[in-house]
Order: structure tokens, then sequence, then C-alpha cells
């Protein structure tokens, strides 16, 4: 297979890791405070990700002096959209903070015309109007129904336009593994650090058993993310970022009996419609210009 075809098997594997592990946290999140969430969970995955990264003898890297900020970068988007997105994802109804993480492409352009001084024409800044209306059309904010957290979901998207372009300018020499388990270090320390702020409430097996699936899947979604954005083409992958929804729908009517009503709805197609529009001229003008 090319590429492009394993980088968007590995994309769809990825969001079902982060898919599984949200809906499982969403639960838990009722029990538990959000930092013992982080913190437990990522003692799991931390151990986990040691032996993975041990076993394949990545533990020990040898990283450029340039590379240490993107790295730095990276984890510093994870923690910060780990502890926003989280933080909306227990307050939310599942498919709804799922929906409004998917204007991240439209974000990424918006980024890199403004912080990055690429050019961006008409066609996109429409593109990336509309995809925010979709997301106003979303969160509804002139509702009774309306909460901040939706905010906190909009400001997890801006992490995660970090975690994804620091990403990708990070050196192919420095193993996937290894990005995973020093990413999975900071956020588990980062639950410590709220720790003292929050009462620790004594976890049952059943929820150890439920925390322990999370790092699992968290692992899936971690390393098959890092792997997606360092093979093949960006404008060809992060389309099936989308199966996400598809999967947060599923997981929300099963487990949570949310049933998604037609602004939900509306909005999630423009926003996949812009979005896929906005990916579509990247790849027709890098076409161009090449």
């Amino acid at each position: 297979m090319s590429k492009n075809i394993y980088g968007s098997l590995f994309m769809t594997l990825s969001m079902f890791g982060y898919a599984s592990t949200d809906a499982v946290i969403k639960y838990i999140g009722l029990i538990l405070p959000l930092s013992e969430i982080i913190f437990l969970r990522g003692i799991i995955a931390v151990f986990l990700l040691f032996l993975l990264t041990y076993i394949r003898k990545e533990l020990v890297v040898t990283i450029k002096r340039s590379q240490i900020k993107f790295l730095i970068l990276r984890v510093f988007g994870d923690v910060g959209c780990t502890v926003f997105f989280l933080t909306a994802l227990i307050n939310m109804e599942l498919a709804t903070a799922t929906a409004i993480l998917q204007c991240l492409p439209l974000a990424l352009t918006f980024a890199a015309a403004i912080f990055l001084k690429e050019k961006v024409g008409f066609r996109r800044w429409s593109a990336i109007l509309l995809g925010f209306i979709g997301v106003l059309i979303i969160i509804k904010p002139a509702s009774e129904n309306f909460n901040y957290y939706s905010l906190l979901a909009l400001l997890a998207v801006g992490f995660i336009v970090i975690r994804d372009i620091s990403t990708k300018r990070l050196d192919p020499s420095i193993p996937s593994t290894y990005v995973s388990f020093i990413t999975a270090i900071a956020v588990t320390l980062t639950g410590l650090f709220f720790l003292p702020f929050q009462d620790w409430i004594v976890p049952s097996k059943e929820i150890i058993w439920g925390l322990s699936a999370t790092a699992f899947f968290l692992i899936i979604g971690i390393l098959f993310n890092v792997m997606c954005m360092r093979i093949g083409e960006v404008s060809f992958i992060v389309p099936f970022r989308y199966s996400i929804i598809i999967f947060a729908i599923i997981y929300g009517m099963i487990f949570y009996n949310e049933i998604p009503d037609l602004s939900m709805i509306l909005g999630t197609v423009i926003i996949i419609l812009t979005g896929g529009y906005t990916l579509y001229r990247e790849r027709s003008i890098n076409i161009k210009n090449n």
C-alpha cells in the first residue's frame, strides 16, 4: 500500500483510540475528579509505553538541539488539549464535544495564515468563516442550553494545532514511541500537579479497569497520531480525522442515550464540508506550485 493509504489507516485507528478513551472517561468523570483521572490513567499509559519503548530499544534517543523546541511544543500542545478537552467532555455530550474538535483543519489554515504568513485566498477564508458558523450552530451560544465548556473545547483545538504542527516538524529519526512516552509522562505530571486542588476519591476495581482501558486506547490514539502525521501527505490524511465523529455518535447513542439533534448534525456537516474543501484547495495549490 502507498504511504497515503497507510497514513489514512493510521489516522482512522488514532481516532478510534481517542474516541474510545473519551467515551470511557466521560463515565469515569462522573465519579472521579479530572486530575485523578489524568494521573491514574497516565501512570498506566507511561508504564505500558515504557515497556514498549524499552523493548524497541528506543528509550535513549539523541535529539538535535534544533529539534528540542519542537518536542517541547508537541508536549505542551498535548497537555493543553488533554486538560481543556477532557474538562469540556465530562460536562458536554460526547458527540458535540467531538464535533467541535473537527474545525481543526480550518484552525490549522487560520494559524498558518496568521502566524506563518502563508498566503490564504478568498475561497479558503470563506471556508474558515463558514466553518466557524458551523461551530456556532453546534454550540448554540444564544440558547438556554449553552454552557461555557464549549469554549474550552474550542480552546483545546488551539492546543491541537500546536501539537500537530510541531509533530510534523520533528525529525523522522526521533522514534514515535519515544515521542509518545515523553508526552505521556508530561500529561501524567500535569494530573499530579492539580491533585492537591481536588478531593482524592479511592477508585473501585471497576474504575481501575476502566482507567486501564482508557490508557490502552490512549496509547493507540497517541501512537497512530504520531505515525500518521509523519507519513504521506497531510492534505490526504487529515480528512480521515472526521471518522472520530462516527465513533463518538455511536458511543454516545449506545452508552449515554445521546441522540444528535438537527443543529448538531447541520453544524457538523458544515464543518466537514468546509474543512474538506480547505484541504482540497491546499492540495491543489501545492500541486500547482510543484
